[in-house]
């Protein structure tokens, strides 16, 4: 399926904008691939569903994103980061309370309050006072009165789960060990806990990883999080000016 983004083409043009998402592809699992491409380059995405839509995301498929839409775009003035030219991301889901692994939680997992906060060392980059401010759910590990990792709600989401009765909403959540902290279950019990309150309230969760990041994959997989499938996002961006 392809979805013609007018919308963001007109903005991005019209404003010189500086960050621009010319194609997007994704992949659930058992359905076919899903493409969302500036009509400038619709030519260009069937052509890559005529070929691809088997493997959307192999070397090959990402090459021909490149060389036919991110060539053209090099000509509008925009570039990509070329490490990010192949990568593609996992997404995961929880969608029932029952499917979190409460067993990853441990007894040093908290909620984020300005109780918990109060004298404690931020070893992670997340900024812990804004989210206390602006409410956002958030749990951490507190280890020798440092919180040394961190899940929080990253953005609610929408489309993905909308035909599901029983979701009253997506969210989807970040997560963070400090360094030095990590490969100790901390970041997984953090995001199993996160889940298990926003599931409690219906509200389904996600998680995404790029294809590169086992560490992140097994942090989700032992969190309880269900592989659903896979996407792409095309990132350029404005190149300076002499």
């Amino acid at each position: 399926m392809i979805e013609l983004d007018a919308g963001g083409e007109e903005f991005v043009f019209e404003n010189d904008w500086d960050t621009a998402v010319p194609i997007t592809v994704r992949k659930k699992d058992g359905e076919d691939v899903y493409i969302e491409v500036f009509p400038t380059y619709e030519a260009e995405a069937r052509e890559f569903e005529k070929k691809f839509s088997a493997d959307p995301f192999s070397p090959e498929a990402l090459a021909f994103i490149w060389e036919h839409i991110g060539l053209p775009m090099q000509a509008r003035g925009y570039e990509d980061e070329k490490k990010f030219r192949h990568r593609w991301y996992y997404n995961y889901v929880l969608r029932s309370r029952d499917e979190v692994n409460e067993s990853a939680i441990i007894p040093e997992t908290v909620r984020l309050t300005r109780g918990v906060l109060r004298g404690k060392k931020n070893r992670t980059t997340f900024d812990l006072r804004r989210y206390i401010s602006e409410e956002i759910t958030t749990f951490v590990t507190v280890v020798d009165g440092e919180i040394v990792a961190v899940a929080a709600e990253n953005a609610a989401c929408s489309g993905d789960f909308d035909d599901d009765p029983e979701c009253e909403g997506t969210t989807e959540i970040g997560v963070e060990t400090a360094a030095g902290h990590r490969r100790r279950g901390y970041a997984s019990s953090c995001a199993a806990a996160l889940a298990k309150t926003l599931l409690d309230e219906n509200i389904y969760v996600t998680y995404e990883t790029d294809c590169d990041n086992t560490a992140s994959r097994k942090t989700a997989e032992r969190a309880g999080f269900k592989l659903y499938g896979r996407c792409y996002y095309y990132v350029m961006r404005k190149m300076p000016q002499d």
